[in-house]
């Protein structure tokens, strides 16, 4: 028995139990940060961009890196400091970009 428990003691300390934010969380806590940031081009789409950093952590209340989130498709986005949060100028989503992706895609305004 003292075994069995040692193991499942063992097993909750070394499982790390991630929290996945909601889209409306995301927005509500990284929107103040994107109000003033950078413009970019997109697929023709202005959006603005916001580069993750500690500033973005602190305002999501976490230290998780990388962190997980889920978008407005329902899926799960996994966001490291170093990527890109990135919403429309009318703020109606968010979503993220890798720092490849990013590079590869977007056009400073």
């Amino acid at each position: 028995m003292k075994k069995i428990l040692a193991m499942l003691a063992l097993l909750s300390i070394t499982s790390n139990a991630t929290e996945v934010f909601s889209e409306y969380y995301v927005m509500e806590k990284v929107i103040p940060l994107l109000t003033n940031a950078e413009s970019y081009i997109l697929n023709g789409e202005e959006v603005k961009v916001v580069k993750v950093d500690r500033k973005v952590l602190k305002a999501l209340r976490t230290t998780d890196d990388p962190f997980y989130y889920t978008n407005s498709n329902q899926e799960k986005k996994m966001v490291r400091v170093g990527d890109y949060m990135i919403t429309p100028i009318t703020f109606s989503s968010i979503d993220s970009a890798n720092s490849k992706e990013f590079n590869n895609n977007f056009i400073k305004k």
